[in-house]
């Protein structure tokens, strides 16, 4: 009996599928910032409409990432008008909620409000949730803590952090600036506890990377935060390394970065490095990513 057209249709599809395909799949991994986003459209430095909302929500979609490291995000309730459950589980630092921060630069009549960092991690993605490093929040109360999850897909495990260094020391003229210096300091100090959690990791043989919101121009050379995380005894690969960003014709040179190991880079696709455009007239980041091979086999195992 003939195979009717329909058949050989699902025939193909089940072929193609991800969750029935034994070969080697990439996954995109993305870190962005997304500006003071709340959940009431009224809070923080950057008031939003539901236009907003929509259009962050059709910009995850065509990042195309498993997982994206966000940072600036207020609550979970804040993370879910862009992140929908059904396609994303969240995961959000449990750093106690701060209240009304400093002034906000462009709108000195409204104050900042929480910002936290974490996870949107696509269902299809197994993943464990790890203890936030919370030691990058010590210094300042304001200061965030990272969140840290493991993916494991087909065998395969990637950690992963989540991290918003402190703002105001992004390069050299602030180095020089007296007026900065405690900003920076901090912002060395912060630099200094990654550098033990990376050390951490290199110890247990885990792949890992760092990303997020550096504030800080490490690609720069000679730059000393890229000095303190990455010393020549134990080099880690900046993805951001001589690439060219076109998010802010103000900027020249990335603070948003992904930081990875030896074993996490040997798991990179070659030139995969993307930064998505910026949505819309919002001051939002944009968006950065690298994909990743891992074997599919772990895909369509969403985390119990």
């Amino acid at each position: 009996m003939p195979i009717s057209v329909l058949s050989l249709l699902l025939l193909l599809l089940a072929a193609i599928s991800p969750a029935s395909a034994g070969t080697a799949e990439a996954l995109r991994v993305a870190a962005w910032n997304l500006e003071h986003l709340n959940d009431n459209g009224t809070e923080g430095c950057l008031p939003r409409t539901q236009e907003d909302y929509d259009a962050i929500a059709r910009a995850v979609m065509q990042l195309d990432a498993a997982v994206i490291a966000f940072q600036e995000v207020k609550n979970e309730a804040a993370a879910r008008r862009v992140f929908p459950p059904a396609t994303w589980h969240i995961e959000i630092s449990t750093r106690p909620d701060q209240g009304p921060g400093d002034p906000c630069w462009d709108r000195p009549e409204s104050r900042l409000a929480h910002l936290a960092t974490g996870f949107a991690i696509r269902r299809d993605v197994s993943y464990r949730r790890n203890p936030d490093l919370s030691a990058l929040g010590k210094l300042d109360p304001f200061q965030r803590w990272a969140t840290d999850v493991t993916i494991t897909v087909g065998g395969r495990s990637l950690r992963l952090l989540s991290v918003h260094l402190k703002t105001g020391c992004w390069g050299s003229p602030q180095d020089r600036d007296s007026r900065r210096t405690q900003i920076c300091e901090m912002l060395r100090r912060q630099m200094l506890i990654l550098k033990g959690w990376a050390d951490a990791r290199r110890r247990e043989g885990t792949a890992f990377v760092m990303l997020g919101d550096f504030n800080r121009r490490l690609a720069v050379a000679g730059d000393w935060g890229w000095r303190i995380l990455s010393p020549p005894a134990a080099p880690l690969r900046l993805a951001t390394s001589g690439q060219i960003t076109r998010c802010d014709p103000r900027y020249n040179q990335y603070i948003d970065h992904l930081i990875l190991d030896g074993r996490a880079a040997a798991l990179a696709v070659e030139s995969s490095f993307r930064e998505r455009p910026r949505h819309g007239p919002h001051p939002d980041h944009c968006a950065v990513s690298v994909e990743f091979s891992l074997a599919a086999a772990g895909i369509g195992r969403a985390r119990k």
